[in-house]
């Protein structure tokens, strides 16, 4: 195959500008776009189309930056928890490292960074992703096509995002998982009925510092939505291409933090969490960071 010159990830980024011209696109969101060529576009279309994406797996993975190893970590998800990280199956620290109480959302309260290692790979553009089925009955046939074991890491990890995504919604949430830019854009849009007043909050995941202790040296709550809106976010759920998991649930709470490592009077951080409550115990609400590849959607009249 012969590469051209034009590029799909500037397709991709117009999209964005065009759907949300006040909104400036992150730099996740940029790394993350679509590396093929329209040329290529074209012929993995015609190829897939044709059933014969087996054949060509190697190259499709490889020039989409595609995550096709089989020997990733396992991700850990529950439909309880709305959240991703890598980490081992024997700890049983995994819920303490990701999610911290209410009552520990303080001045002076600790708190620990999650893993942040995470194999994110390219998004596909959206008439590509749309050809490929994503739902568990058709996981068995994808595996096939991409030439992925149904016994590897990457195979339970691609069970586990179907699992999620086909999961009925919990109390007062609202949720979809989109497997292209677009698609997200046009999800945010949908929410929120409209481009204006909106605005993303992301931080730079920091992986130096990945599971250690941080205090909390400053907190504040960010005010209700003049429009009655839950946040909306955003999380990447591993898949051999790009996938967003995005929900919000009535209750949730904002907060912007300042956070330092306290190994050593380590790094600051600035940081973003959110406290969902629990439907099932209710009064005890559950808190997580927003950092990386997650994005955090608001009214600006929010902030």
């Amino acid at each position: 195959m012969v590469a051209g010159t034009n590029k799909v990830a500037e397709i991709e980024l117009n999209f964005w500008r065009e759907k949300l011209p006040s909104v400036q696109v992150p730099d996740t969101i940029a790394a993350s776009a679509s590396p093929l060529t329209q040329e290529e576009v074209n012929t993995f279309i015609e190829i897939i189309k044709g059933g014969n994406l087996r054949f060509h797996a190697i190259q499709f993975c490889n020039s989409a930056k595609l995550l096709c190893s089989q020997s990733v970590p396992v991700v850990h998800t529950t439909t309880s928890d709305y959240s991703l990280h890598i980490h081992d199956f024997e700890s049983d620290q995994l819920m303490n490292d990701i999610f911290f109480s209410h009552e520990e959302l303080k001045e002076g309260g600790q708190i620990t960074l999650p893993d942040f290692q995470t194999p994110w790979k390219a998004f596909l553009p959206r008439n590509l992703s749309q050809l490929i089925p994503f739902s568990t009955a058709a996981l068995s046939d994808v595996l096939s096509s991409f030439g992925i074991s149904d016994t590897s890491n990457m195979a339970l990890n691609m069970a586990a995002t179907l699992t999620e995504c086909e999961a009925e919604p919990e109390q007062g949430e609202i949720k979809v998982c989109t497997t292209s830019i677009e698609g997200m854009i046009e999800f945010v849009l949908s929410y929120f009925s409209s481009s204006d007043h909106l605005e993303h909050v992301s931080h730079p995941a920091p992986t130096a510092d990945s599971g250690k202790k941080v205090k909390i040296s400053k907190v504040v709550e960010r005010v209700s939505e003049p429009s009655n809106l839950a946040p909306l976010v955003c999380h990447r759920f591993v898949y051999p291409y790009g996938v967003f998991y995005c929900h919000s649930i009535n209750g949730t709470l904002t907060f912007t933090m300042e956070l330092q490592v306290i190994e050593n009077k380590g790094n600051h951080y600035n940081a973003t969490a959110l406290c969902h409550p629990n439907m099932q115990n209710k009064g005890s609400d559950y808190c997580h960071m927003v950092f990386g590849d997650s994005l955090l959607w608001l009214n600006k009249d929010k902030a």
